[in-house]
């Protein structure tokens, strides 16, 4: 259970965050869900680096994460790329 996941979150003003983290669920089946019940938040927050960070969803401009989940919510595109058309 100690694979790194990667976060990172672009804001609104251009600048960025990153975190590594440990894996943070045994069963994938419980990351789709978490995944949906966290765009019913107001605030992102991580407890990382001795504090507890708190990031407004209204100021984020997009959130990665990595390595994609095997188990998604229902609602994700899958296998998409990115494209500079149009």
């Amino acid at each position: 259970m100690a694979q790194k996941r990667n976060l990172t979150i672009h804001f609104m003003d251009g600048t960025i965050v990153a975190y590594d983290f440990p894996r943070q669920v045994e069963n994938d089946s419980t990351i789709s869900s978490k995944i949906a019940s966290l765009l019913d938040k107001q605030y992102i927050v991580i407890e990382g680096d001795g504090a507890i960070h708190f990031y407004p969803v209204n100021n984020i401009k997009s959130i990665q994460l990595h390595p994609v989940p095997q188990k998604l919510p229902d609602f994700v595109i899958h296998s998409a790329s990115a494209a500079d058309k149009y």
